[in-house]
C-alpha cells in the first residue's frame, strides 16, 4: 500500500486542537479491515475517512477537555473562529433570548446557523433573539456525553435544509461507554467570586448485542457583579478614560443641549427630581437629599453600575441515555433519551418611570407615552405645583429576570445494512423545550400613577409597604414552548467502480412538524409596562423533504460530489437546493478542494406567523407577520487548498465567500411612507405604500404609528480566508509537542439596503441592531500548543480578537447638523459626529472628541491547563483561564452601557480564574 500523507494526518487529528476535512481516500484503505467507515457533517455516505471537499472542523472530546469550558458554547467560541457578530453569550443578559447561547457563523445570525445534535434537529429556544431570530440553545445540549462537535463551514441546505446557510455545527454524542466514570471540577475566580462546580456521572456497558449509558451532570456557577471589577468596569464616571461621566444626573453627549452651555442629563435617580415651576428643562430640584450633587446639572448623581452583573448565576442539570440492541448483525435497534433543565437568575439596572410609548393593541394610533406626575398636593412635592416625576425604582429593585428551561429529547430508530455495500437507517424523534420567563423590578404604569394621586406611594421607597411594591411592581410570568416532531429515513452504499474507487450515493426523505408559541409579557399587550415593548408570536407548520448525493472518485486524483435537496413547507411553499463540490489531489501531499452550493432560510415563527412587535422612536413603529414572506437564499463559495510537505505538517487555506438575497427584515418606514401626507384626519387609517402597512393618525390628525408587515429587502456579501497551521515534533524521550493555528479573516461583510446604498462592516462595531451589538472583528485566531508526556498532558493556548472602529459601519455620508456637530445619512439611530479630519464616530464627549482614538483595542488572553492520569483509574487537571489577567478593552459603544465587549472580551471582564478536576473511572 502506499503511503498517503493526506490520509495519515488523521492518524493523529485527535491530539491536535481541530481536524479539517480534505478529500476522499483512496480506494485501498477501503480494503484494510482496521479502517472503520464514518459518516462526516455535510455528507449522508460513509466513507473510510473524514476527507471531504467541504472544509470541516472537528473538536474531540481530548480538545473540548483541553479548552477548560464547561459548555458546549464556550468550546465552540473558544475553538471555532467562524464564529463571529451575532452570537449570543450566556453573558448577554439585558437582550431579548436571556439565558441562552447562540452561535452566528461567518456573522450572518444564529438563525443562519443550523445547529444539529447527532445529525437530527433540535427545538429552537423559547425566545428569539431580537424578538426575530429563532435558534437553538447550546446551553442544553449534553456536554458530558460529547464524542465531538463537527461544524461545516460552507453551508449545508443540499444536505440539511433551511437554517444551514452560514454552516452547520453538528454535536455528536457518545455511541457507547463501557464502565463507570465519576469527574467533579471546581473554580473561582482570582477576585474569590464567579465559583464554579460540576459534577458528573457517567455508566455504561456493553455486550455482543446490548450497549447502553446514562450521563448526569449538574453545574452551578455563581454570578459576578460588575461593580466589584475596577477601573472603567466598576464604575459609570469613565472621565479618567477619555469620556464623559454616564452616571444617572450627570451631563452627557447625546440629544444635544436644552438651552445654551448646558449639556443634556438624565434626571432619573432614586432621590426623585421635578422641575422647577416657571424654570427652564434642565433646572430641576432633587426630592430627597443624597450624597453627590452634580456641579454641572444640579441633580443627585447616581451609579448603576452596582445592579449589573458580568456573568448570571446558571444552574443546570442534564441527564442523557442511550441504548442500542442488535437483533442481529445486520439490523440493530437504538434509543435516546434526554431532560435538561436549566436556572438562569440575571440582575438588571433598577428602571425609571417615564418612556416614550408603548404599543395599545386597542388603539394603534395612540401609542402610550407613559409621563408620571406627581400631584401639586403630593407630600413628596415641593413646588405646590403638578410636576412631572423622575425617580429611578431602587425600592423594587433592578429589572432582573429568570429564566427557568426544560427540554425532553427523544430518539428511536432502526439501522441496519443490505449486504456488504448498502445501509439503511430510520428514526422517529420529539423535542419539547418549555421556558418559564419571569421578570421583576418592571413598573405598571396605572398602578403607580393611581397611588401617586391618592399620596400612598412616597418617593423615598422606604415609606411604602411591601403591598403596595408589589403592585406597582407586579411579577411577570410567561411560558413560551417550542416543540419539533420529526421522522426520517435514508439509505446509502456504493454503486459502480470507478477508477478512482466506488460510486457511492445517499437517499433520504424527513418529515416534521414545528411548533412555536411565545405569549407577550404580561400587561405589555396592554400598554401597561414601563420600559418593556410588546412582542409575541406564534406558529405551526409541517415540512416535507427528500434529498439525493452522489460521491465519484472519478480518478485517483479527481473527485467530485454532488447533492440537490427538496423542501416543501406549507406554509410558503418549496426549495430546491443544489450543491458540488470537487477535489484534486495532483500528488499525495498537495489536495485542492472547492464547492458551490445554494442555501436557503425559511422564515421564521416570528416573521411569518401571527406575530407582532412594538417600538417607539418619535413616532410608534408597529411590525408585524407576514405570511406571504419568501425564504432567504443564499449562494456559498469555498475553494482551499491544503499542502502536507512532511508527515506531521499541515497547512490549510479556505476562501470562502456567501452571497445572500431576499433578506426579512422590518420594513423601511420611509418606503412605507412614501410621498403620503404626515397629517391626516383625525383618528383614521389609511394604507401605506406596500402591502399590508398603515398610517394611523391620532386624535390631533398628526402620524402617531407605522404599522407594516416584514418584508424580504436587504442584502448581504461576506467573503473571508479560514487558517489552519499544524505541527507535531516528536520530542524523544522528551515526550510530543503538538502546535496547531486557526485563524479567521473577514475581508468583507456589505450588506445592501433597499434603494442600492450599501455599507461595510469589516472591523467595525457593527451591526450595532444585531443581537448582542458584539461587533465584526476583521481577525480572531487562537494558537495552541500540547505537551504529551507520558500520563501528563499540558495545553496552552492564546486566543486573539483584532481591534475594531466604534462606528456601526463604513460608508456613511456626513451632514452638517450646523451646531458644531455632524451626523449621517442614515445613522440607523446612533448619534455620530465627525472631528475636524472628518473622523466618524459612533460616540462623542460633549465637547466633540472621541474616546481612544474611536476604537475598541485587540484582545488577547492566554490560557493553561494541564492534566495527569495516575494508574488506570484517577486523572487530575487544573486549568488557569485568563493567564495574565488581561483586562477588556474599553468599549463605551458596546449595547447595555457594561464598557466592554460581552461577545469577545468576557473572560477579561471575568478576569485570571482557576479550576481544579478530578476523575475517576473503574
Amino acid at each position: 500500500m502506499s503511503t498517503n500523507i493526506l490520509s495519515l494526518r488523521r492518524a493523529i487529528h485527535c491530539t491536535l486542537l481541530a481536524c479539517v476535512g480534505v478529500t476522499s481516500a483512496p480506494v485501498a484503505f477501503a480494503q484494510d479491515p482496521s479502517i472503520q467507515e464514518i459518516i462526516v457533517t455535510g455528507s449522508r455516505i460513509r466513507r473510510v475517512d473524514d476527507e471531504t471537499a467541504s472544509p470541516v472542523q472537528v473538536v474531540d472530546r481530548k480538545d473540548i477537555e483541553r479548552t477548560g469550558a464547561t459548555n458546549i458554547a464556550d468550546v465552540i467560541r473558544n475553538v471555532v473562529q467562524s464564529d463571529n457578530q451575532g452570537s449570543i453569550p450566556t453573558a448577554a443578559t439585558g437582550g431579548f433570548a436571556a439565558g441562552s447561547a447562540g452561535i452566528s457563523l461567518r456573522g450572518l445570525g444564529v438563525n443562519s446557523t443550523l445547529v444539529l445534535v447527532n445529525g437530527r434537529r433540535m427545538a429552537s429556544y423559547g425566545l428569539a433573539d431580537d424578538g426575530v431570530r429563532t435558534f437553538v440553545d447550546l446551553n442544553s445540549i449534553p456536554f458530558e456525553a460529547v464524542e465531538r462537535i463537527e461544524v461545516l463551514k460552507d453551508g449545508g441546505s443540499a444536505i440539511y435544509g433551511s437554517d444551514a446557510v452560514a454552516g452547520v455545527v453538528n454535536i455528536i454524542l457518545r455511541e457507547k461507554f463501557d464502565g463507570v466514570s465519576i469527574s467533579g471540577e471546581s473554580g473561582v475566580t482570582q477576585r474569590g467570586d464567579g465559583d464554579t462546580y460540576r459534577l458528573s456521572v457517567m455508566a455504561g456497558t456493553t455486550t455482543d448485542r446490548f450497549s447502553g449509558y446514562v450521563a448526569v451532570e449538574g453545574l452551578e456557577e455563581k454570578a459576578i457583579a460588575q461593580g466589584d471589577r475596577g477601573g472603567y468596569l466598576g464604575t459609570h464616571d469613565l472621565r479618567p478614560y477619555g469620556f464623559f461621566d454616564s452616571r444617572q444626573g450627570a451631563p452627557y453627549a447625546g440629544a444635544g443641549n436644552y438651552s445654551p452651555g448646558v449639556p443634556a442629563f438624565s434626571g432619573s435617580t432614586p432621590y426623585g427630581s421635578v422641575r422647577v415651576p416657571g424654570g427652564q428643562v434642565q433646572q430641576r430640584i432633587n426630592l430627597l437629599p443624597c450624597p453627590e450633587v452634580s456641579s454641572v446639572t444640579g441633580v443627585c448623581v447616581f451609579d448603576t453600575i452596582d445592579y449589573i452583573q458580568i456573568a448570571p448565576e446558571v444552574e443546570r442539570l442534564n441527564v442523557m441515555a442511550r441504548g442500542s440492541f442488535k437483533f442481529s448483525d445486520t439490523l440493530e435497534a437504538y434509543a435516546e433519551l434526554g431532560y435538561f433543565s436549566s436556572h438562569v437568575t440575571a440582575l438588571g439596572s433598577p428602571g425609571g418611570v417615564n418612556d416614550n410609548g408603548v404599543y395599545d393593541p386597542a388603539n394603534p394610533a395612540s401609542p402610550i407615552v407613559h409621563t408620571t406626575v406627581l400631584p401639586a398636593n403630593h407630600p413628596d412635592n415641593p413646588t405646590g405645583v403638578a410636576r412631572t416625576l423622575s425617580l429611578l425604582t431602587t425600592m423594587v429593585g433592578g429589572r432582573n429576570g429568570e429564566q427557568e428551561t426544560e427540554v425532553f429529547r427523544g430518539i428511536a430508530g432502526l439501522t441496519g445494512e443490505i449486504g456488504a455495500d448498502w445501509e439503511w437507517d430510520v428514526g422517529v424523534g420529539y423535542i419539547d423545550n418549555r421556558l418559564t420567563d419571569t421578570n421583576t423590578g418592571y413598573i405598571r404604569h396605572p398602578v403607580l400613577q393611581a397611588a401617586l394621586n391618592s399620596g400612598q406611594f412616597r418617593v423615598d421607597g422606604a415609606l411604602n409597604s411591601q403591598e403596595l411594591l408589589n403592585a406597582i411592581s407586579p411579577t411577570l410570568v410567561r411560558e413560551p414552548t417550542s416543540t419539533v416532531a420529526m421522522m426520517d429515513a435514508r439509505i446509502s452504499g456504493s454503486l459502480i467502480d470507478l477508477p478512482g474507487g466506488r460510486l457511492g450515493l445517499a437517499v433520504g426523505t424527513e418529515w416534521r412538524n414545528e411548533e412555536v408559541d411565545t405569549p407577550p409579557v404580561p400587561f405589555t399587550n396592554t400598554g401597561e409596562i414601563v420600559g418593556l415593548g410588546y412582542s409575541a408570536y406564534s406558529k405551526d407548520r409541517e415540512v416535507y423533504a427528500g434529498y439525493v448525493e452522489v460521491d465519484a472518485p472519478v480518478t485517483s486524483m479527481l473527485g467530485l460530489n454532488a447533492a440537490l435537496r427538496y423542501d416543501h413547507y406549507d406554509d410558503y411553499g418549496s426549495s430546491m437546493t443544489p450543491k458540488v463540490g470537487v477535489t484534486f489531489k495532483p500528488f499525495s501531499q498537495l489536495l485542492l478542494r472547492g464547492t458551490y452550493q445554494e442555501a436557503f432560510r425559511a422564515p421564521g415563527p416570528a416573521e411569518s406567523g401571527n406575530s407582532a412587535s412594538f417600538g417607539f422612536t418619535n413616532i410608534g413603529i408597529l411590525t408585524t407577520g407576514n405570511p406571504d414572506l419568501k425564504p432567504e437564499e443564499a449562494q456559498a463559495y469555498t475553494f482551499g487548498v491544503v499542502y502536507e510537505p512532511i508527515q506531521g505538517t499541515s497547512v490549510s487555506v479556505d476562501y470562502y465567500r456567501i452571497d445572500r438575497d431576499n433578506e426579512i427584515v422590518a420594513a423601511d418606514q420611509a418606503v412605507v411612507v412614501g410621498d403620503l401626507p404626515v397629517n391626516g384626519v383625525p383618528d383614521s387609517r389609511i394604507p401605506g405604500l406596500i402591502p399590508n402597512s398603515y398610517l394611523f393618525y391620532d386624535e390631533f390628525g398628526d402620524l402617531a404609528t407605522i404599522s407594516a408587515p416584514f418584508v424580504n429587502a436587504n442584502k448581504t456579501n461576506t467573503d473571508g480566508f479560514d487558517l489552519d497551521v499544524r505541527q507535531r515534533f516528536e520530542l524523544g524521550g522528551a515526550g510530543t509537542l503538538t502546535a496547531a493555528l486557526v485563524w479567521t479573516h473577514v475581508l468583507s461583510f456589505e450588506r445592501q439596503v433597499p434603494g442600492g446604498q450599501a455599507f461595510e462592516y469589516a472591523g467595525t462595531h457593527g451591526p450595532y441592531v444585531l443581537s448582542a451589538a458584539g461587533g465584526t472583528p476583521a481577525d480572531r485566531g487562537r494558537l495552541q500548543l500540547t505537551w504529551d508526556y507520558g500520563n501528563l498532558s499540558v495545553t496552552g493556548a492564546v486566543g486573539y480578537v483584532s481591534s475594531m472602529d466604534m462606528i456601526d459601519h463604513e460608508g456613511e455620508e456626513l451632514v452638517d447638523v450646523g451646531d458644531g456637530t455632524y451626523t449621517t445619512t442614515t445613522g440607523e439611530g446612533y448619534y455620530v459626529v465627525a472631528d475636524p479630519a472628518g473622523k466618524v464616530c459612533g460616540v462623542y464627549n460633549p465637547d466633540g472628541s472621541v474616546p481612544n482614538g474611536c476604537k475598541v483595542d485587540s484582545f488577547t488572553t492566554v490560557d493553561l491547563r494541564g492534566s495527569y492520569v495516575y494508574g488506570e483509574a484517577w486523572e487530575f487537571s487544573a486549568s488557569i483561564k485568563n493567564l495574565l489577567d488581561e483586562k477588556p478593552p474599553f468599549d463605551p459603544y458596546t449595547y447595555g452601557g457594561l464598557n466592554y465587549n460581552p461577545v469577545f472580551h468576557q473572560q477579561g471582564a471575568i478576569g485570571r480564574a482557576f479550576s481544579v478536576g478530578l476523575k475517576y473511572s473503574f
